[in-house]
């Protein structure tokens, strides 16, 4: 909501960066600025926090599983680039499970298809 707020304002932030004058003036039209922040340093903790516990989850896992977590891995770095993307996103889910880090967050992606309107 605050993205669709501020769509013009951000897309002439967006092409203005290296203009500090333009970029101070533009900033002031943004609208709900505090909330942003706020919620963009909420977000910011959240991720951290996640990365943290997945990174946990995989030294314990490693440690007590080693080779299921082998296996995990070796599933996930030899995934065809053409393989269905249902079947990629299992592959996904179920590294994130062992708290492997992936190129797509399954997570991310349910969320936001929940989302979609």
């Amino acid at each position: 909501k605050l993205v669709v707020e501020n769509v013009e304002v951000l897309t002439q932030m967006r092409t203005s960066f290296d203009k500090p004058e333009q970029m101070a003036a533009l900033f002031k039209r943004l609208s709900s600025v505090d909330s942003v922040l706020k919620r963009m340093t909420i977000i910011g903790v959240i991720l951290s926090f996640r990365s943290l516990a997945q990174e946990a989850l995989r030294d314990v896992l490693s440690y007590h599983i080693p080779f299921l977590v082998s296996s995990i891995e070796d599933f996930k770095d030899h995934i065809p680039r053409e393989t269905d993307m249902k079947v990629a996103m299992n592959v996904y889910e179920l590294s994130s499970a062992a708290g492997l880090p992936c190129e797509i967050d399954p997570a991310l992606v349910v969320a936001l298809s929940s989302q979609k309107s």
